[in-house]
């Protein structure tokens, strides 16, 4: 837990910037994945990418919601979609502190169990590759 504070600690002085609106809700993020994506950013030809993300235990943000990308689009869906390449299980808070960079999606929120990954955990990676988040957007990963 001691290092766990001491690595938000860190990751917060480098990411002061970053702020979430109030009341948090989910979808005002999740509806940016979209308008983010950078076509420009090619995937191998015929490269396809699911990410589902499932919120639970957060009251009003509950839900599922799936992240497509094919064909050079992105879309956002609500629902699960049949087959995915990446879901990440998480709360709502959870998904507030990887937006602003209080919490690293990476080993870190793997590790703590804050976040639960199934099928591939680097889609969440792959999927923030595609994406070109402005700096005045002041959010630090989807």
């Amino acid at each position: 837990m001691l290092v766990q504070n001491i690595l938000e600690w860190l990751l917060r002085q480098q990411q002061k910037g970053f702020r979430v609106e109030e009341p948090f809700d989910v979808r005002t993020y999740l509806r940016k994945i979209p308008e983010y994506f950078d076509p420009a950013k090619e995937a191998p030809e015929g490269r396809q990418l699911t990410v589902v993300y499932e919120f639970h235990d957060s009251d009003k943000n509950n839900g599922t919601w799936t992240v497509a990308i094919a064909d050079g689009k992105c879309t956002l869906t609500e629902g699960e979609a049949e087959s995915f390449d990446t879901k990440l299980y998480m709360t709502a808070e959870t998904y507030r502190r990887i937006l602003t960079g209080r919490l690293e999606i990476g080993l870190l929120a793997y590790g703590t169990g804050a976040v639960r990954f199934f099928g591939n955990s680097l889609g969440l990676r792959e999927l923030n590759y595609y994406l070109a988040i402005p700096k005045k957007a002041r959010i630090a990963k989807l």
